[in-house]
């Protein structure tokens, strides 16, 4: 079984209905360890040697956060830049992270139509995530696409509870040690790959 850490960090949780029902739902999965970053520390002082602790237990890290001005919160930013350090994370002797997989849960108000050339927000999602890629990439980590919620302030409960249970079943997938890397990376989004038949 591989060991799942869900790092989430929205300054605003207890409004967020949809981000609330994936951390609930991620919360039903075995070995699934939760930490939400604002909870914890809300003075931005993060434990480094806790969350590499974490880190290094873990087989798959999922970053889960709004979408905020196309990038990810401050408290994450934070968190990254303090806990994945030289040495460690990367480097000559960082390999802390090697072989393990990452990827950004998120959720945005546009519609995934509008992050197209010819749309308001002119790029695709992978587009803004490439800084996140990029550390994947120099930490010798697995990257994946995006699991996404688009027009996540006009989902209705219905459409709220089967983003969360497709994001449940995923997680299901990735604990239970077979996933296949090279099918998703590549899909433009986690979500549409069919986990309901593989389960």
């Amino acid at each position: 079984m591989n060991k799942i850490l869900l790092v989430v960090a929205h300054p605003a949780l207890e409004k967020s209905r949809n981000n609330i029902r994936l951390i609930k739902a991620a919360g039903n999965v075995e070995n699934v360890i939760v930490r939400d970053l604002y909870e914890l520390y809300p003075r931005f002082s993060i434990n480094m040697a806790k969350e590499q602790s974490l880190l290094e237990q873990s087989d798959v890290i999922i970053l889960l956060h709004p979408f905020y001005w196309y990038s990810i919160p401050a408290l994450m930013k934070q968190y990254l830049d303090m806990v994945f350090t030289h040495g460690w994370a990367y480097g000559k002797e960082g390999d802390k992270l090697e072989g393990k997989i990452l990827f950004n849960a998120l959720t945005t108000s546009g519609t995934r139509e509008s992050y197209a050339p010819d749309a308001h927000n002119r790029f695709p999602v992978s587009a803004y995530l490439i800084p996140y890629n990029q550390l994947a990439y120099v930490c010798r980590m697995h990257y994946l696409p995006p699991f996404v919620l688009h027009e996540s302030g006009k989902a209705d409960a219905s459409a709220s509870a089967r983003h969360a249970k497709q994001f449940k079943q995923l997680l299901k997938l990735f604990a239970s040690g077979q996933p296949d890397l090279a099918q998703f990376k590549e899909l433009e989004y986690l979500n549409d790959y069919e986990v309901e038949n593989v389960l």
